[in-house]
């Protein structure tokens, strides 16, 4: 489930007219001699040509070697000699998508696409980019198209059948995957996602992928994926030693393969984020720190601002899909919208000094970044209460505070307990936060401290607050999503109940997708009691919190 790789000779410029240097690095690739048409174009480069062929080989052998900002650098000058080659554009997303600057790389592909409507490589590589923004309605359609354009892409059907299973719609899940397999039998995206559907038939769905993961030939990655549907299947069958295995196993593969991503030398992991963020709210003097700094009204034409925050799979999924039914609200599920701020400011204690004492000017401008983000999704906040709705904002709460004073906040809360079990073992797109809940310990640590900071935090800056439990939310839908309504000013409509179709229908973007789809249920309430022996490490760190939110304890 990856994208898929460019053509490495494709170009869609004209060296006809070129000199003979160029037109031989141009044979070489076309004869498929691309260890000397890479070496010709690093040469003819060195020597003074510019031509948008040498700079896409020379890109390419950037790339194979790592080196993805100077192959950027490369292919955007490329595309800056030849803005209507189509292969460059693809070629430029599919760097930008390797740097996880996935929102580039649509805007890539979408270029490409309006040049060449018909060139079925770009409509795959933005479904997978889509895909990892959690669009899974745009990405099915891309996977789609894909598939249609090049109807022996089995890849292109296997994941279209993925996405089709995230969001509860068997029919199409099972015609997608068995189109995949027609072309490649037993393909194990489609066989992922023909297990997915199963799962309410867990025996079927455990015979399944126990044959997928006999197979010596299965990648890491779709391993990983069919150990953790295994502890699902195997949760199902009232085995959860068994599955708890399972899922530490697929777990411990996806922390492998992340490993250099996210701990490499040089890059801040959240521990250590956590290890002065923490302390530094604790020992905040609340005197020295004032909000606002000249706010100059609602700068978006917003009628209300919410963020929406908590912890992942606390119900921030089921809250934003509830609200985002309402013809009054604008919501955005977990994008960056603050990233400016975050990497002027919070970077270390220095910085949220420099952000205590910033002044009116100085926050407007990134006022002003955080509502160009916005648009920059698609979105137009104007006339509407706007949810900004990410679990991991918490940790930004003094930019939140400081940047939007007049902004209300929803803290979403759950059993610690189930939390962390329900974090291990969801399957999400990885980042640096994401990363930190493959592991149980490191896990707790981070609950921990995150619930830490939240309660220092609260205590010395005076938000607009309002708590909303989860099994509460559950028990008793209506009254609860009357009283949030109310807290954020608008009214209570019936049609916020159909939360479960917008997640069919692709409009839910987090891991929480496939249980949305289900409606309402009960049944994740207590699960950790299930779970109680394999918790036991990590249940010292929870139980504290549990009972500061009124939880029984083990």
């Amino acid at each position: 489930m990856t994208a898929q790789s460019r053509s490495d000779t494709d170009t869609d410029t004209d060296v006809r007219a070129a000199d003979p240097a160029i037109r031989e690095v141009f044979a070489a690739a076309r004869a498929g001699d691309l260890v000397r048409a890479k070496a010709l174009a690093v040469a003819a480069l060195e020597a003074g040509h510019e031509h948008p062929v040498l700079l896409n080989l020379r890109a390419l052998d950037h790339e194979e070697r790592g080196r993805l900002e100077a192959a950027l650098g490369d292919l955007e000058r490329a595309n800056a000699l030849a803005p209507e080659d189509f292969s460059i554009l693809n070629a430029r997303g599919l760097v930008l998508a390797r740097l996880r600057r996935f929102d580039a790389a649509v805007s890539c592909y979408e270029e490409a696409l309006a040049l060449r409507p018909d060139f079925a490589p770009a409509w795959f590589n933005s479904g997978w980019a889509l895909e990892q923004l959690g669009e899974s309605a745009r990405a099915a359609d891309s996977y789609a198209r894909a598939g249609e354009l090049e109807p022996r892409n089995a890849q292109a059907w296997a994941n279209a059948a993925w996405l089709a299973a995230r969001r509860g719609d068997k029919v199409s899940a099972r015609s997608h995957a068995e189109r995949a397999m027609a072309i490649q039998p037993e393909h194990p995206t489609a066989v992922l996602a023909l297990a997915s559907i199963e799962l309410t038939e867990p025996a079927t769905a455990e015979r399944r992928l126990r044959g997928l993961l006999a197979r010596p030939d299965l990648g890491p990655y779709d391993r990983a994926v069919a150990l953790s549907q295994l502890g699902d299947a195997l949760d199902g069958l009232g085995r959860p030693a068994e599955a708890f295995a399972a899922y530490r196993d697929g777990n411990a593969l996806f922390r492998a393969e992340a490993e250099a991503r996210f701990e490499s030398l040089g890059q801040t992991t959240i521990p250590q984020l956590l290890n002065w963020l923490v302390p530094w709210a604790e020992q905040l003097d609340a005197r020295a720190w004032t909000q606002g700094g000249g706010v100059g009204g609602k700068r978006a034409g917003e009628r209300g601002h919410v963020f929406l925050i908590g912890f992942p799979r606390t119900g921030t999924t089921l809250i934003e899909s509830m609200l985002a039914g309402h013809p009054d609200v604008t919501s955005l599920e977990e994008r960056d919208t603050l990233g400016a701020a975050v990497r002027a400011y919070m970077d270390a204690p220095d910085g949220l000094r420099r952000l205590a004492a910033a002044d009116g000017r100085e926050l407007g401008a990134f006022r002003d970044d955080y509502w160009a983000r916005v648009r920059g999704f698609g979105l137009e906040p104007k006339g509407t209460v706007f949810v900004d709705k990410n679990p991991f904002n918490t940790l930004k709460l003094p930019l939140i505070y400081k940047l939007f004073p007049d902004a209300k906040l929803i803290f979403a809360l759950r059993d610690p307990r189930d939390v962390l079990l329900s974090c291990f073992r969801r399957r999400f797109n990885l980042n640096p936060s994401t990363y930190e809940l493959l592991d149980l310990t490191r896990a707790a640590a981070f609950y921990d401290q995150t619930m830490r900071f939240w309660e220092a935090i609260r205590q010395k800056q005076n938000l607009d607050e309002r708590g909303l439990v989860y099994e509460r939310l559950v028990a008793n839908f209506e009254a609860e999503a009357r009283a949030t309504c109310e807290f954020i000013g608008v009214d209570w409509r019936p049609e916020l109940a159909d939360f479960a179709g917008r997640a069919r229908r692709g409009d839910v973007a987090s891991a929480s997708s496939e249980q949305i789809s289900r409606g309402l249920f009960s049944e994740g309430a207590g699960q950790w009691r299930r779970y109680q022996a394999e918790l036991a490490p990590v249940l010292s760190a929870l139980e504290p919190w549990a009972a500061r939110f009124g939880y029984p304890a083990t």
